[in-house]
């Protein structure tokens, strides 16, 4: 049965189908789907581990008049998603919501900006001022910044499968994806190649969505390099920034790092 748009904007998490299909087996599966208009608004997890295991699955008719405003009830508290992984489902939302404005605009006859936004900011599943930006509401309901769902958003619209993939599993941060999602699909996938090789105890847990910092440069014949190296040193700058101005030490901090660049050249 096919998912429901709405139910696709929270990420499935593969590993654990295998491990919930095993249940199942055992235990047999107490909770239905939820299917509205014959798509799967609550329970893709639940039905493809059901399928795995061999089980007919369960429904149960729903009806709501905004199925996404559902979905974000039903998931944003039952999963413990972090800035990042928010980010996406933001972006997401955001996608539906734009394109559903656009829609109504279209049949309305009348195309001008501001009426879209006015339109996509009403469907969030909280009161916000019509002022207010779309990104921004989107943000809101999810709970992270505007920045982060452009960050998100760039990724789904210019990233291959491989980089949305590892954003929506917490391997690395949006906003450094949204800066890989600018490369070539070829560079883009060779950087998740690098992430994915990386031993699990050795890599850096993601940073925070609105965190930046460059991960590629060019060399001296144009082409982009993603380096660990680069990848380090903005991870050194980020701290650095991040000290605040009042402390002694900031000072003392940024002239450690510059005495070993001189002396390193």
């Amino acid at each position: 049965m096919e998912a429901h748009e709405a139910a696709k904007i929270f990420p499935i998490s593969e590993e654990t189908i295998d491990e919930l299909a095993e249940d199942i087996k055992a235990n047999g599966k107490m909770q239905p789907n939820e299917v509205m208009n014959g798509k799967i608004l609550d329970g893709r997890r639940r039905h493809r581990a059901c399928i795995k295991a061999g089980v007919t699955p369960k429904y149960k008719e729903v009806s709501v008049s905004d199925p996404v405003k559902y979905v974000l009830s039903l998931n944003l508290h039952r999963r413990h998603l972090s800035p990042t992984q928010l980010a996406m489902v933001g972006a997401r939302v955001r996608e539906i919501y734009d394109e559903q404005a656009k829609e109504r605009q279209r049949d309305s006859g009348g195309d001008q900006k501001r009426k879209i936004e006015k339109a996509v900011v009403e469907n969030f599943p909280q009161p916000l001022p019509d002022s207010q930006r779309a990104r921004d509401a989107a943000g809101q309901s999810v709970g992270v910044s505007g920045k982060s769902i452009d960050h998100a958003t760039k990724v789904l619209r210019s990233g291959t499968p491989s980089l949305i993939a590892i954003v929506e599993a917490d391997k690395v941060a949006v906003s450094t994806a949204q800066k890989i999602a600018s490369l070539t699909p070829n560079e883009q996938d060779a950087f998740v190649d690098r992430i994915q090789s990386t031993p699990t105890h050795h890599r850096k847990r993601p940073r925070p969505a609105e965190d930046d910092c460059e991960e590629t440069t060019p060399d001296t014949n144009g082409k982009t390099v993603i380096g660990k190296g680069i990848i380090l040193a903005n991870e050194a700058i980020n701290c650095l920034i991040r000290i605040p101005k009042n402390d002694g030490l900031r000072k003392r901090g940024f002239q450690v790092v510059t005495d070993w660049i001189k002396a390193n050249k």
